[in-house]
């Protein structure tokens, strides 16, 4: 049962942006090298813990079982069942979910259960999204804001998609604005911050803007590396750009980085018969599960670069 993901919007920023984030933040501990880190899926432990609060449904406190958290939850549960239909499947996360969340949320965590499988199977319904046309975005969206209507209350909507709805909805109107001809450069500056306002929280705000000065340092990264640029150049222009300390955090990257692929390369070169010695002397056993991940990369990109005309 594949869930329908509408608007990855930020999903290709934030893979190239992921090695920045801390080094830029000032960090004490050095991330895994981004060519390995891109590649990881999340994980059971990359969710947010929904299992441990008492529930309270009090009309002046937050429905602490309605959060994005417990969809996520949803989607654990869910994920590689085998079942034929949806009474197997629902046999299937009644034997599940005690796992998942306290005995006094289970009756209720069914039933919304129950109704998210129908939600899901209404969406396969809707037509595929296309990145390209905003005014057809916008149209799903309101198709699907209608198929949760039909299975859920409208606490149930606020609390469980209130949060991916408002930056969907944010990211149609970026859409629209930057593909406005009409607009000047200005404009459109003024139309995305106030679009930004109506429809992203301060938190949210935040992040975007966290998220763009790292897509900033990944291009410049990007063009540095295109040119040849020397470590001193490299540190001359990041500190002129980002501040002396931030600059040392990248040049400490780089040399991570440096030194990520230059073992990776010992590795690719060496035959089947010598590459289990090299895993063990060359990665750490944290490395070695993300080293056919990062394999697989390496050759995508070299693959890319060799159809790419000079």
């Amino acid at each position: 049962m594949p869930r329908k993901l509408l608007l990855p919007l930020a999903a290709a920023a934030a893979v190239l942006a992921a090695g920045t984030a801390w080094w830029l933040a000032g960090g004490e501990e050095a991330p895994a090298p981004a060519v390995v880190s891109a590649a990881l899926p999340a994980t059971s432990s990359d969710l947010p813990d929904v299992s441990r609060s008492a529930p309270d449904a009090s009309p002046h406190t937050p429905d602490p079982l309605l959060t994005p958290a417990l969809l996520r939850t949803f989607e654990q549960m869910l994920d590689g069942s085998q079942a034929r239909d949806k009474e197997g499947l629902m046999a299937e996360m009644r034997a599940r979910i005690d796992r998942y969340l306290p005995p006094e949320w289970r009756v209720r965590a069914l039933g919304l259960l129950e109704r998210y499988i129908d939600y899901r199977n209404a969406l396969e319904a809707l037509p595929a999204a296309n990145i390209g046309d905003p005014a057809g975005l916008r149209r799903i969206l309101d198709a699907r804001a209608g198929i949760r209507s039909r299975y859920f209350a409208p606490e149930e909507v606020e609390g469980l998609f209130g949060a991916d709805e408002k930056f969907d909805r944010f990211s149609v109107e970026k859409l629209e604005i930057e593909r406005n001809a009409s607009l000047t450069a200005e404009q459109k500056r003024q139309a995305l911050a106030k679009t930004e306002e109506t429809w992203l929280t301060p938190e949210q705000r935040a992040d975007r803007v966290a998220s763009v000065a790292q897509l900033a340092v990944g291009e410049q990264t990007a063009e540095l590396e295109a040119r040849g640029a020397s470590p001193q150049e490299r540190f001359e222009e990041r500190s002129k750009q980002y501040g002396y300390e931030a600059a040392q955090r990248l040049a400490t990257l780089d040399r991570q980085e440096q030194d990520w692929q230059s073992r990776l390369s010992r590795y690719a070169a060496a035959d089947e018969a010598a590459r289990a010695q090299l895993q063990a002397e060359l990665f750490t056993p944290q490395e070695a599960l993300r080293l056919q991940a990062a394999l697989e990369m390496r050759a995508a990109e070299q693959k890319k670069k060799a159809a790419t005309p000079p």
